[in-house]
């Protein structure tokens, strides 16, 4: 490949106490605990809006807040959830505490909580590449519609999903040692109609967990059996958005490099026609979607894995389906082991004894004293991992990124990897009731 040699002077576009870069989940999460612990903060976020690939991708619904009849995951997330459902776009679906959403409400809220924390958001805003100063993390280089700008912070919080801070300020990867898990391009569908009895699949109420919408895929099935060519698909899974008729659909499946931006486009394209031609199969076969349309592809597909930091300590797949109580535990998640095969419809699930613990360490990169990593990146291996990447503990440890970034600047720059634990904590339980 060719290369120019480019530079140039640019403009510092604002420095924070704490830069958090990524405003989905797990970014919203960091940002509102960052600042309500007092520090300045800036969120840096590439849609023109918070909620990440919730509202951006139409990934449907927040998985979940509770295990085993008992509500774990408070604090923030449970927050943003009460908030959703006070606005009238939200719905908590007992007992696992699925959080159904109205994409648009779901920015509306989350804007909101981070106006109202006092958060810097920088919209429409890609993160380029980084700058060092010795060891520390110095700047992160932007590109908006002022150009090319640098944000500089003392503490910053990758929740960019996939590790690009980062893996540009050279923090080790953890090996990949099978096929990632495969990407969707989740779309909505409006003239769907949700009154017959086994539309009830679209609430999560009642399913231990796996609410396939069974007769849809019997449907497609029949189809390949009769000879015809249909896409690899998973699910579906459908989610209510509160609004008649409008439900949100997961469905496509593919193979994809997320970050590789010759093949994300690629494969980004290839799913957006599986999911018209899924659509006209499902409309012919299925009477209550005869009606349906779709009205909205995601803007970007679900990533379901790419890049995961190699951390202090590395959450295994064993440790948490047993329940392994950490002493630095910071969130906690509700979800199974739940492994989606590339190539077929394929789905390996694995249920915990119950809700597993995230413990500070799979936040924190070995050295870089000023970084920390929350959201689906975290220093956990491929059987863990596919338990924590979704909404909720996603959420869950933004915020305790967040907490700990606001701490250690509090402490007179304190490296991240010595973190007062304890005061941590504190902090944390405070957030969890309301403080």
């Amino acid at each position: 490949m060719d290369a120019i040699r480019y530079e140039c002077e640019l403009p510092v576009a604002g420095e924070y106490d704490v830069v958090v870069c990524g405003g989905g989940p797990a970014g919203i999460g960091a940002a509102v605990a960052a600042a309500e612990c007092g520090a300045s903060v800036a969120l840096i976020e590439r849609f023109g809006f918070p909620g990440g690939m919730a509202t951006a991708g139409f990934v449907n619904p927040m998985s979940e807040f509770a295990y085993n009849g008992e509500r774990v995951i408070h604090g923030i997330p449970w927050r943003f959830a009460k908030r959703l459902v006070e606005v009238g776009g939200g719905l908590v679906e007992e007992p696992r505490c699925n959080v159904s959403f109205d994409p648009e409400k779901y920015k509306l809220v989350a804007q909101r909580m981070l106006a109202e924390a006092g958060v810097r958001c920088h919209m429409d805003t890609f993160i380029a590449d980084c700058r060092m100063d010795g060891k520390h993390l110095d700047a992160v280089i932007v590109a908006n519609k002022n150009g090319l700008q640098a944000i500089r912070g003392h503490y910053f919080v990758d929740a960019t999903g996939d590790a690009d801070v980062a893996f540009r300020a050279g923090v080790p990867m953890l090996p990949q040692r099978r096929a990632q898990q495969p990407a969707t391009l989740c779309f909505v569908l409006s003239g769907v109609d949700t009154s017959t009895p086994r539309m009830h699949i679209i609430h999560q109420k009642n399913h231990r967990f796996n609410h396939q919408a069974v007769f849809i895929r019997d449907a497609l099935f029949a189809r390949r059996k009769a000879g015809e060519e249909v896409p690899v698909f998973g699910g579906p899974w459908l989610a209510t958005t509160l609004q008649e008729g409008t439900i949100t659909v997961n469905l496509t499946r593919a193979a994809v490099n997320a970050v590789d931006n010759d093949d994300l486009q690629k494969r980004e394209a290839q799913l957006r026609e599986d999911a018209f031609r899924l659509v006209d199969m499902i409309r012919a076969d299925v009477p209550e979607f005869r009606r349906a349309a779709i009205v909205a592809v995601g803007a970007s597909c679900g990533i379901r894995e790419s890049r995961r930091i190699r951390g202090v300590h590395v959450l295994t797949g064993e440790e948490y389906v047993n329940g392994v109580r950490f002493e630095d535990a910071v969130a906690r998640s509700c979800h199974p082991v739940d492994i989606h095969l590339p190539g077929d419809e394929g789905q390996q699930l694995t249920f915990p004894r119950d809700a597993g613990y995230i413990p500070y360490r799979s936040l924190v990169p070995e050295k870089l004293p000023n970084l920390l990593v929350a959201g689906r990146a975290i220093s956990a291996d491929a059987e863990a991992f596919a338990a924590t990447r979704v909404q909720a503990p996603c959420m869950e440890t933004g915020q305790a990124a967040g907490t700990a970034a606001a701490l250690c600047r509090k402490h007179g720059d304190a490296p991240v990897q010595q973190a007062d634990v304890r005061e941590l904590l504190r902090t944390i339980a405070a957030f969890e009731k309301g403080l």
